[in-house]
């Protein structure tokens, strides 16, 4: 399979239109003519994670987070990044990332999370942005119980009154603070994670409970997701998910 099949697929389930325009999606590593085989999916691109792909013989990583996202000067074995990406390189390994654009497509990792916890979006935080769903009435504090049983998520934070019923529900993964206006203002809980001190205190004034899901715990999904899309779409490669993709931050 020609690297440039994947891409033409991925680009249709996650459009580079749908990104913001400070993300850095697509093929970022690579020639689009390489023969791909094996696949690894990953949220984040670390130099275990090139390593773990050389060692199940992918040709190919599909992340989530860019690992090329600001300006970069040069690739050199002078940092971790540079030396990642040396390792990338002259193993003939190709990284591609669906960033934002999954984030907000149809069907992409904001849907792919509510249907993991058993709900149907009814719309969008702002154009393209976050969902808001019906919750049926249930308390936060039982959405929190879902969202930890079904996506093995081992705690959450809370501000507001967890025992609330909820009637309307807005998400955002990874990094919603952007969005906190316009989600306290349509809805009676917000889900995501990245907020600052005063982000909370802005729900709280509007009566809005914030379950707090750390990054990490919110996208891990994208992983499972990006492999399930690969997977149904091209039976003749063999798609991996990556174990060294971990929560950098511990509880003590």
């Amino acid at each position: 399979m020609k690297l440039e099949k994947i891409i033409e697929f991925m680009e249709q389930i996650a459009p580079k239109e749908v990104a913001m325009e400070y993300d850095n999606v697509g093929l970022l590593v690579g020639r689009g003519e390489k023969e791909i085989t094996h696949v690894l999916t990953a949220l984040d691109v670390t130099g275990d994670v090139v390593r773990e792909a050389k060692e199940k013989g992918c040709e190919l990583i599909v992340c989530h987070h860019p690992v090329l996202f600001s300006g970069v000067k040069e690739i050199t074995d002078k940092t971790k990044e540079g030396e990642m990406l040396l390792c990338a390189i002259e193993q003939g390994i190709a990284i591609f990332a669906a960033h934002t654009n999954l984030d907000f497509a149809r069907g992409g990792l904001n849907d792919y999370f509510l249907e993991k916890i058993g709900y149907t979006a009814s719309g969008t935080i702002v154009e393209n942005e976050g969902r808001i769903f019906e919750t049926g009435g249930i308390s936060a504090r039982e959405l929190c119980e879902k969202i930890k049983t079904t996506l093995d998520v081992p705690t959450l934070r809370v501000a507001g009154d967890v025992d609330r019923e909820t009637a309307l529900c807005a998400l955002c993964t990874g990094s919603g603070k952007s969005l906190v206006g316009d989600a306290v203002e349509k809805a009676d809980c917000y889900i995501t994670g990245d907020m600052g001190h005063h982000d909370i205190l802005t729900a709280l004034e509007n009566d809005c409970v914030y379950i707090e899901i750390s990054h990490y715990d919110s996208e891990k999904i994208a992983m499972e997701l990006l492999k399930n899309k690969l997977s149904e779409k091209f039976a003749d490669i063999e798609v991996f998910t990556s174990s060294e993709n971990k929560n950098p931050l511990t509880f003590v």
